[in-house]
């Protein structure tokens, strides 16, 4: 059970600190202090799962990204991105149509294709 915890707190300090947000603006955001805060990144209390929830709304993510394991800034800001991007596609579904397009395409194909997309561009 302490493994689950530590997890949990180490990955709210790496998505809070993702976002570029202070313990005190995480606590104003939640409605609760600053100590709340800190005491939850330090072990120190437990948080039940309405304030998870509210921590996971406020962060961004979901309750499966607060509970990964081996979870590093690196790992956290490559899934970041790969939501981005994921994001970007679903917005986007003829990029997404020509990214399957050229699944199988050779180097030479795409980087000719890519010169006439610019090209196109600047018309």
């Amino acid at each position: 059970m302490s493994q689950i915890k530590d997890t949990v707190r180490n990955n709210i300090k790496i998505y809070r600190r993702m976002r570029k947000m202070t313990q005190k603006e995480l606590a104003d955001k939640l409605d609760v202090t600053h100590s709340s805060v800190s005491s939850w990144e330090l072990g120190k209390n437990s948080i039940d799962m309405e304030m998870l929830n509210k921590i996971c709304h406020v962060l961004g993510v979901t309750t499966a990204e607060i509970y990964a394991e081996n979870n590093t800034p690196e790992i956290a800001e490559t899934n970041e991105d790969m939501k981005r991007h994921i994001a970007y596609l679903q917005e986007r579904p003829e990029v997404k149509r020509l990214l399957i397009a050229t699944q199988d395409a050779r180097k030479e194909d795409i980087i000719q294709a890519i010169k006439i997309i610019e090209a196109l561009k600047k018309r």
